[in-house]
């Protein structure tokens, strides 16, 4: 039988606290590496929406000058709205979709009327998408689901409610 041979304690202490922080030391590594990973997604993140208010400023604009150019046929208004959408999209603005269902993270009802049921009657402003957060929601007259022709008032309340 081989002979055991007696560890030093001093030496087997030493060995423990290397190893320590040898796990310690790899632990560390890897938190900085996760902080450097999430600091680089939220400077990434300060960068691409830090024009948000301007553009949502901007978006007024848009809509009085489209609503110029169907009030005034005038192909320099019509020359600057086009240019000012370029500038939008470039921007990464893109238009809120709203036709089929009516999607209360994009949209705001403005009020109900007669069609299909949830789904978009009528655009009154339009929303914006900036890369995949909404700059401005859509607002919108929602379907309430009765026949034509019947309208709100004509249809009956449930007994009980006010």
């Amino acid at each position: 039988m081989p002979k055991k041979t007696k560890i030093d304690p001093k030496i087997a202490e030493l060995t423990s606290n290397i190893s320590l922080l040898e796990s310690k030391l790899v632990r560390a590594l890897a938190d900085y590496a996760n902080l450097e990973r999430r600091f680089s997604e939220q400077s990434s993140a300060v960068i691409k929406f830090a024009t948000s208010d301007l553009l949502t400023k901007l978006l007024d604009v848009r809509d009085h000058l489209a609503l110029a150019t169907t009030q005034i046929k005038d192909s320099s208004l019509t020359m600057i709205l086009s240019s000012l959408d370029k500038l939008l999209v470039e921007e990464g603005v893109v238009e809120v979709k709203t036709d089929g269902l009516y999607d209360p993270t994009s949209m705001e009802c403005q009020e109900m009327g007669v069609g299909e049921k949830d789904h978009i009657i009528k655009v009154v402003r339009p929303g914006y998408r900036l890369h995949d957060r909404v700059l401005r929601t859509a607002r919108v007259v929602v379907g309430s689901g009765s026949p034509q022709g019947q309208t709100l008032k004509d249809v009956p309340k449930p007994e009980g409610k006010v």
